[in-house]
Parts: C-alpha cells; structure tokens; sequence
C-alpha cells in the first residue's frame, strides 16, 4: 500500500473510531460525579433539604411510580364528578318531572335525605321561622331543595341579611346566617321601630328602649336616614344634640336639638344650610344656646324666632314676691 492509500485507511480509521467513542457517550447515562455508588443505587436526589441515608444499613429502594398514582387520583375525581352530575339530574328529574315521590324516595335510599339541620350565626331571628322557609314538610331531600329558593326565603325574614346554605353529604344541610344590625328608631304615628341602615324595619319596639341610637320620625324617614346621619357627621355641634330629625311631607327635614332649638332646612340643598350655618359664629351661638329656631326654607336669608323653654309652655308660676 502506498503511503496515500495508508493515509486514506488512517483517516477512516479515526473517523469510524470517533463515531464509535461519540455513540458510547450517547449511550451512557448521566450522573453526578460527586455521588456515591450508594446513593446511586438509591436514587437519592441530594439538595439542601435532603437527609442523608445511612449508608451503613442495608435497604430496600423505595419509589414512587407517579404513572400508577395518577390514574387513582383521576378515578376519584371522575367518581366525584358523575355523583355531582347523578344528584344534578335527581334534583331536576324531581322539580320538572312527574315522579317526585319515587325519586325522593330513592335519593334517600341513596343518602340524599334531608337528616340533620344545623343552624348558626343568628341572635334575633327565631329558629321557627328559619326552618318555616326551609319548608321541611315538602322538603325531605337535597334532590328536592330548591337551594336559591330557600336562600332567597330566609333572606326575606326581617332580621337576615344573607343566607348561606352548605350541603355536607350524607343527610345534613348547614345553614348560616348574618344578620342586619340596628341603626336608628323610626316613630311612624304612634308606633315605634327598629331599623337598619337602608331603612328596614327588624322589629317594633317601645318608645322608650334604646335611648342611644338616633330617632327619625315621619313617612320616608327611614329610608333617608343614613344619608342625614353622614351629613351631619361633619357638624358635631348639631349632631351631638340632636334628639329627633322628622321627615316634613316626605320632602326635607325638621331637626329638633336637645336644647329646645329647631332647625327647619330647605327641600334642596340642605348641605349647603348646614354650611351657612357652621360658618357663622351668631348662628353657631343661637344653636348652642337652645329655645331657638333657625328657618333656613327662605332663599337667602335665615329666619330667626326665639323659643320659649318647655317649662314655661304651662301655667305661669305665682309670683311669691322674692
């Protein structure tokens, strides 16, 4: 062989052996120089949380098929899913079909009954009125409880703010309930009520229970309360010594201050009265020295009469002389 023939054999030589040397590395797995042939055998990840093995006991490798664990959290799922769809088309089958004896029946059978019902959260509503909404007469299973119904009931009783309502399988409905809080005293004629911020009425009471709260008077007073409390929020010297606002023809207000003054305030722009008022010192004057009313109804100017005390509004006392 010439010497080019052998360069020519030498230089295919070199090349099928690096293409051997390259697939042996392809081939070969990777692993960390670092670890040892135990840990190897193990297939112990090492990072900064991972307690080492005694290396000194023998055991057994312990793993984890993610393939065989999913499967069974999937089963699960799926299970969940076709009960919820199952009591779904119960509870339609029962409300829009012709064999609601039957089906209830069954979803009883199957643990769907109505068994237990847990009330919380409430104070004033009475438990009998509740259970009244629940309808637990007609309604002995969850396929039968129209669930936005009985929320929407309950939500009407007169304390109840929200409603909610928790199904926990098998045979208990957990019910629980915020109630409304009170906000002033509403006179309508004779009657007096308890109310909440928007206006409802939670009870009737006596005239006299709960002398700290504010107190409204007239028709349409309850339901513009709040907005008078947060307007005279910003005046403490009225607000501190009001002792009843009434509702005049549904139309303005009429505050009667502890001290025997009067404010009479215009339909509109009762903010820009009160204002007025604040703002002049003879007027804040007149409003702290009582027996005074401020007619504020005329545009542009202040009507001012004098009061005369409560005490005197009797029989003149005789004069003894001293």
């Amino acid at each position: 062989m010439d010497r080019r023939g052998r360069e020519l054999f030498e230089v295919g030589q070199t090349r099928v052996t690096k293409l051997q040397a390259h697939d042996a590395i392809l081939q070969t797995p990777a692993h960390d120089q670092s670890s040892s042939p135990e840990e190897a055998d193990l297939h112990v990840p090492r990072g900064p949380y991972q307690i080492e093995p005694d290396l000194g006991v023998a055991r057994e490798p312990r793993r984890v098929s993610l393939l065989s664990w999913r499967p069974k959290r999937g089963r699960l799922l799926i299970a969940a899913l076709g009960i919820g769809l199952g009591l779904g088309a119960v509870e339609e089958a029962v409300r829009l079909g012709g064999h609601g004896a039957k089906l209830e029946r069954l979803a009883r059978v199957m643990g769907f009954g109505i068994d237990q019902v847990t009330l919380t959260g409430h104070h004033f509503s009475f438990d009998r009125d509740v259970f009244d909404a629940l309808d637990l007469t007609n309604v002995r299973t969850f396929a039968a409880l129209d669930t936005a119904a009985v929320k929407s009931r309950i939500e009407r009783l007169p304390w109840v703010d929200n409603a909610e309502l928790t199904r926990v399988y098998p045979g208990e409905l957990q019910i629980r309930v915020t109630e409304r809080k009170p906000y002033a005293i509403w006179q309508r004629t004779d009657r007096h009520y308890l109310i909440d911020k928007t206006g409802r009425v939670l009870a009737a009471i006596g005239g006299d229970a709960l002398p700290n709260l504010p107190r409204f008077a007239g028709e349409g007073a309850a339901a513009e309360a709040a907005t008078l409390i947060e307007n005279l929020a910003r005046y403490p010297e009225i607000a501190g010594r009001l002792s009843e606002a009434e509702r005049v023809s549904e139309r303005r207000w009429k505050l009667k201050l502890a001290n025997a003054t009067t404010i009479e305030l215009p339909p509109d722009g009762e903010v820009g009265a009160l204002e007025e008022l604040s703002r002049d010192a003879a007027l804040v004057r007149l409003v702290t020295a009582g027996s005074t009313t401020l007619d504020f109804r005329g545009p542009g100017r202040v009507a001012i009469r004098p009061e005369a005390p409560a005490a005197a509004a009797g029989p003149a006392a005789p004069n003894t002389g001293s």
